[in-house]
């Protein structure tokens, strides 16, 4: 199955070609995060799409990654709690959930239309929020910048494994590992 494929061949990538994705492209990535399923099927998940360079440059003002600063779009995935509370109780952070399951449909889409992506959590959402007038009472999840990419770059080649099964799933018991 195609999705499968997908799956096994995303990648974290951290270095972009300096080139424009078109409109229709970005449509399609979102269209994906939209997919995602979400608690009570109430869709917190906000994005802001980011294409303006000097924008992006300030949305990591202190640890200065080059694969925020030199994407050519950003974008900056958002909750909208009272969403998921005017169905769930105030203390449920499903919210954060729900907009998660987005941002994979989003990598996983990136990755398939044939750019790269990374999904970043080391960034300053008060100089986000500030930057973009997003409302307070919005929760920034991540930021996810992408573009097109070398493959043969070595900054883009995977070097990190995964965990064999057998260590992190069970059947039944913890006495018995899936192998």
């Amino acid at each position: 199955m195609e999705t499968l494929n997908t799956i096994n061949a995303r990648k974290s990538i951290r270095k972009f070609l300096d080139k424009e994705i078109p409109l229709d492209v970005i449509r399609k990535i979102l269209e994906a995060g939209i997919r995602a399923p979400s608690g009570g099927n109430r869709q917190p998940w906000r994005f802001i799409v980011f294409t303006d360079r000097e924008k992006i440059r300030q949305f990591d003002p202190y640890a200065h990654q080059a694969c925020v600063e030199e994407a050519p779009a950003v974008i900056v995935a958002c909750a909208n709690p009272h969403d998921t509370w005017e169905k769930y109780d105030e203390m449920d952070d499903c919210y954060i959930l729900d907009t998660a399951a987005a941002i994979e449909n989003i990598l996983l889409a990136i990755h398939d239309l044939g750019l790269g992506g990374v999904w970043v959590l080391t960034c300053s959402p008060r100089d986000i929020r500030k930057l973009l007038d997003i409302p307070l009472h919005w929760k920034i999840i991540s930021i996810i910048p992408f573009g097109y990419y070398d493959p043969h770059d070595p900054v883009n080649i995977p070097t990190r494994t995964r965990k064999p099964l057998k260590d992190i799933a069970f059947l039944n018991s913890l006495d018995h590992p899936i192998e």
